[in-house]
């Protein structure tokens, strides 16, 4: 809380970009997480075969415009604005919004205009190199939501919408310093520690 900041983040940028940026394969890979990590989780409440068939439907209905339950479609609406199933979109928007964004207006001179422009490409280029990842991500945090909600309906589980960040929580995990081993914490260790909070 007292500093926020993220520790060598440009560096660590650059292992991302590297590394899982711009990689089929790497999307794909991460494209397993709800059913390694999601499915057994929800198998806790009515066993691994409830859980089975929820994930199933939540894949049908994870992306359809309705899910077919106005409440369900209201709460799924409800954790998408508040960061829950799209939280690297909320980032993108807060920061542009606050100025810090990485598209950026000209200044009505040539050169202030160029410069705005080839900034944006760069932008432009970075946000698809990302977008493989953060589309899976999306993706795996959607059908999260969708199965736990209805996991909760059915095992009478209270708010079936905390029951679903919950489980967002629990399987898809925080990304962030508070979150890691304090030896994980400073520029070194966060770093090394990279892509290593899942194993």
């Amino acid at each position: 809380i007292k500093n926020p900041q993220e520790e060598a983040h440009a560096l660590r940028g650059l292992l991302f970009v590297q590394y899982i940026g711009g990689s089929i394969a790497s999307a794909m890979v991460n494209l397993t997480q709800p059913f390694a990590v999601t499915m057994p989780w929800l198998s806790q409440y009515g066993g691994m075969k409830k859980a089975g068939v929820n994930m199933k439907n939540a894949l049908r209905d994870g992306w359809a415009e309705t899910t077919g339950d106005a409440r369900l479609d209201a709460d799924l609406k409800r954790a998408v604005e508040g960061g829950i199933v799209a939280p690297q979109e909320v980032h993108h928007l807060m920061a542009q919004s606050q100025g810090k964004g990485s598209l950026k207006a000209g200044d009505g001179t040539t050169l202030g205009n160029t410069l705005a422009h080839l900034n944006n490409a760069g932008a432009r280029l970075t946000l698809a190199w990302g977008k493989p990842f953060a589309t899976a991500e999306l993706f795996n945090r959607r059908i999260t939501f969708v199965a736990a909600w209805r996991t909760a309906v059915e095992q009478n589980q209270g708010n079936p919408f905390d029951f679903a960040e919950r489980a967002i929580r629990e399987t898809q995990f925080l990304y962030n310093k508070g979150n890691r081993p304090q030896w994980a914490r400073g520029a070194l260790g966060a770093t090394v520690f990279t892509f290593k909070q899942y194993s």
